[in-house]
């Protein structure tokens, strides 16, 4: 068994056994689900590592939820969170600007065009995976026009448009 001390919450007044249950089982968002149904359970009277147990998160995860509830009752609980705020750009916001100018003048056919341009323009290394995902970000792409036969010609194309005979 065990030792340690025994677990204690504040619980807020309206944070009933009946009104956690019900905001559990109103919650759309999965992860605010999980930690609305550990604290309904914990308000149960239920031990810690049976409720990270019972909702399948670790007791660690279910500690933390309890300090976000002392902390900022069931609001800061509600508060989304993700995993971390990612990694810096390499551009800068007027760098990435500059970019999006220049991929709008047409001069960018290829990612690699790209990488070209802004390794030459700012001295910024990128790889491909990397410069599709800036694109992305940007909600940009090179602009690639169609291809067309070099040896076709537009008065032919046109008289077979309008049912005219293919040659010329």
């Amino acid at each position: 068994m065990a030792g340690g001390r025994p677990l204690r919450i504040p619980w807020a007044d309206g944070d009933t056994s009946a009104a956690l249950r019900a905001a559990y089982r109103a919650e759309r968002h999965r992860d605010v689900a999980a930690r609305l149904h550990a604290l309904w359970l914990l308000r149960e009277g239920h031990a810690l590592r049976a409720t990270a147990r019972l909702t399948g998160s670790g007791e660690r995860a279910v500690q933390r939820w309890v300090a976000w509830y002392r902390h900022g009752g069931l609001d800061a609980v509600r508060t989304p969170r993700r995993a971390g705020k990612g990694r810096h750009a390499l551009l800068t916001a007027a760098q990435q600007q500059a970019l999006v100018d220049h991929l709008a003048t047409g001069a960018v056919h290829t990612a690699w065009d790209a990488i070209a341009w802004v390794a030459a323009e700012f001295g910024v290394t990128y790889r491909q995976a990397g410069m599709y995902s800036l694109l992305e970000r940007l909600r940009t792409h090179p602009k690639v026009p169609r291809s067309s036969n070099p040896k076709s010609s537009a008065v032919v194309q046109a008289a077979w448009k309008k049912g005219g005979s293919p040659t010329p």
